[in-house]
């Protein structure tokens, strides 16, 4: 069994190295004697709820796409990696020689004090903000891996769970029922919109990376619907299977696809009267159904967490607005 690992504790023992491996960004790889990994990652705290505002969205996204799971780190994990800044820091005032940027960078984060998790390194990531940029430049291959990815069985059904869990978290760095971005109809950051390689059959599928939004208003469990809408709602409305919301749900889908194509572009087809979009024609009705479908383990999963003692007055009243509880 590796030593590393989601389902296992980031040993202090068994900790060889940890390096930066997104530039700008507190994601990092850590690796062990054996050479197994974990990717740790860094998010902001604002609240004191925000631990558990954390975990409740990891708990969401993990329903939506495992392979994106995410596990807090224990208190002792923490230390694990701190001890690990020490002796680098220590090594360094020793031989009088400079930080290497990656240590320095993570040593700041640990200053920062705020939020660590860990989860498997997904393996191929592309987004389609990638895809478009290498397009321009005249290289199409991820366009194309990405439009039959999606258009494959379960890629646009995968995706919808996705944003299932998204409007559930109110996470909008993705797509947003409020409104896109840059010209775009719901899409907030064509960065985020990612796939991998899943499995032994290296299969390139959507993945829920960067599933909590640190500064988004609807991650606050402790604060009801109705104390944290104004001009924007949230998005989990969405999830209710009424035939408004379902039809909200219906335009919002259709102004996804219409974003992704945008990203993605056309194809260039010579052929008079051929298809130019990428994506099939039912793409919005499939990506509705993976919404939809990604809609009832989530309310599974947090009527089950409602029923424990002392629930988060959040958690009651997202499944009350939703018709979920009691």
């Amino acid at each position: 069994m590796p030593l590393f690992g989601i389902d296992r504790p980031l040993d202090e023992r068994h900790l060889l190295n940890i390096v930066g491996i997104s530039p700008g960004r507190p994601v990092f790889l850590a690796t062990a004697t054996d050479n197994s990994t974990v990717v740790l990652k860094n998010e902001v705290q604002v609240h004191a709820s925000d631990p558990h505002n954390m975990k409740m969205a990891l708990k969401v996204a993990k329903t939506a796409s495992p392979a994106g799971a995410g596990k807090t780190l224990t208190y002792l994990e923490v230390q694990a990696v701190q001890s690990y800044f020490e002796t680098k820091k220590y090594i360094s005032e020793v031989t009088m020689q400079p930080l290497p940027p990656d240590v320095k960078y993570l040593g700041d984060m640990l200053e920062a004090n705020g939020m660590w998790y860990k989860m498997a390194k997904a393996e191929g990531i592309v987004s389609i903000e990638d895809a478009q940029q290498r397009a321009a430049n005249g290289n199409k291959t991820d366009v194309r891996s990405i439009a039959a990815a999606l258009s494959a069985h379960d890629g646009l059904e995968s995706l919808g769970r996705i944003i299932a869990a998204d409007l559930w978290n109110g996470n909008n760095d993705r797509f947003s029922p409020n409104g896109g971005v840059d010209g775009h109809r719901v899409l907030v950051n064509a960065g985020n919109v990612l796939l991998a390689f899943h499995g032994n059959q290296n299969t390139l599928k959507p993945i829920g990376l960067d599933a909590y939004e640190a500064m988004g208003m609807f991650r606050n469990y402790q604060q009801t619907i109705g104390d944290l809408e104004g001009v924007d709602q949230w998005g989990g409305r969405l999830l209710a299977n009424t035939a408004a919301s379902n039809l909200a749900l219906k335009t919002f889908c259709d102004d996804a696809v219409a974003d992704i194509e945008d990203v993605l572009g056309p194809r260039n087809r010579k052929i008079l009267f051929a298809k130019t979009r990428r994506l099939p024609s039912n793409a919005s009705n499939r990506l509705q159904q993976g919404v939809l479908s990604g809609a009832i383990p989530i309310r599974t999963k947090m009527r089950m967490l409602a029923g424990r003692a002392n629930p988060s007055p959040g958690l009651i009243s997202r499944l009350q607005t939703l018709g979920w509880w009691p």
